[in-house]
């Protein structure tokens, strides 16, 4: 595979989206590219990398658009993702959503990797971009960071969103220039950069989504595994037994026995290969029942009982001592604290 790998098509809409409303000629661009236009407009598509760089360059060029890569940004939707975009509107908070990224932006392309580093004083979402020729890095930072933010802002129906500052690892451009990433990102925005990330509290990322949605977000979820299995991404074994407990919660108590046979393997081997991996099927338990108790405790006013038997425990009492004992607190105080008009 050529070093810049692919991009999914659905990624390209952006970039031609603005070089339309500009005015430019996007079909003399993609002859340019040697890009089908018929091929791009397929949201599942994925293109070489070679072949968007040299569409990104030519866009660049005739827009006459110093800050083609930011104004991009405007045209984000969730499509623009790949199935990752429906992942993260059905996710409860911010900060779910981004867990999700790492997991599966190879689905949108091969163009960079982030990298979140959460402490108790701050919150550091980072972009490495694979693109090292310019202008079409600048402009691909520029893109990302920008459509990260304006996509958060959609999400959480928050149009103030901001961090606390931005970082670009890109030169200081003139003052007007540096107005309009103020204006797009509605805080600092610094230059020069050892690196191109967000910054702020950690507390920012605690927004909630709109309209989150757990049963959707697992059926999501598995149909982006058979996507990455599908472009020979190969994924833990840990996030798949994760991905096979949220399938089997709801309906019964999740049998290691039948998941491990649906994985294709016995329990003995499952056991060893996610110690291999630092994990065990008790810890992935806690994790899925933990992260879908948090869920139904501030979406729904179903009883403690209730939420208890769906998440396979053997009564409420071993719900409240196991929420308690890695939350530090109740079911009762969380829903409170979150949800106090429950």
């Amino acid at each position: 595979m050529d070093r810049l790998g692919q991009i999914c098509s659905a990624a390209l809409q952006q970039y031609l989206a603005h070089g339309e409303a500009r005015g430019l000629d996007i079909a003399a661009a993609l002859d340019t590219a040697a890009l089908d236009a018929e091929r791009v407009r397929q949201p599942d598509a994925r293109i070489p990398g070679v072949s968007f760089q040299t569409l990104l360059h030519t866009l660049i060029d005739h827009s006459r658009d110093p800050l083609f890569g930011l104004h991009t940004s405007e045209f984000v939707q969730p499509g623009s993702y790949n199935v990752m975009g429906y992942i993260a509107m059905s996710a409860g908070t911010l900060q779910e959503a981004l867990s999700k990224v790492s997991l599966y932006e190879k689905l949108v392309g091969d163009m960079g990797t982030t990298d979140t580093r959460i402490d108790d004083n701050q919150a550091a979402i980072r972009w490495d971009c694979r693109y090292r020729q310019q202008p079409a890095r600048q402009h691909l930072i520029d893109n990302v960071l920008g459509s990260w933010i304006r996509y958060a802002r959609w999400l959480t129906g928050n149009d103030q969103l901001a961090p606390a500052e931005v970082w670009l690892e890109h030169p200081r451009p003139s003052p007007a220039q540096v107005e309009e990433y103020q204006r797009v990102f509605l805080c600092e925005v610094r230059f020069a950069q050892p690196c191109s990330a967000l910054i702020g509290p950690p507390d920012l990322l605690e927004q909630p989504i709109r309209q989150p949605d757990p049963l959707l977000l697992s059926t999501l979820e598995a149909h982006a595994i058979q996507q990455l299995h599908q472009l020979g991404v190969e994924t833990s074994l840990a996030q798949r037994v994760k991905q096979c407990i949220q399938d089997a919660i709801g309906h019964s108590l999740p049998r290691k026995e039948t998941i491990a046979e649906r994985l294709g393997m016995n329990v003995r081997t499952l056991h060893r290969r996610l110690a291999d991996e630092g994990h065990s099927w008790q810890k992935l338990l806690d994790q899925v029942r933990l992260h879908q108790a948090r869920q139904l405790l501030c979406q729904s006013p179903a009883p403690q009982a209730e939420i208890a038997e769906a998440l396979g425990y053997s009564d409420i009492r071993s719900f409240q001592r196991s929420f308690k004992r890695h939350t530090g607190m109740t079911p009762g105080q969380f829903r409170t604290q979150q949800k106090p008009d429950l």
